[in-house]
């Protein structure tokens, strides 16, 4: 394998790339907490709410 030909398979992936990064799921739980249950964690972390 030479530059040439890893260079050209970079390119080709970009817009497979972008698509992946850019899923609208993805974009929704990007800034989220990872939790499964946030009403139930917040009920037993905060009782006095």
């Amino acid at each position: 394998i030479n530059k040439e030909g890893r260079a050209a398979g970079v390119l080709e992936n970009y817009a497979e790339g972008e698509k992946y990064a850019e899923h609208s799921l993805r974009r929704f739980v990007r800034n989220r907490n990872p939790e499964i249950m946030p009403a139930i964690n917040n009920f037993f972390t905060n009782p006095s709410k």
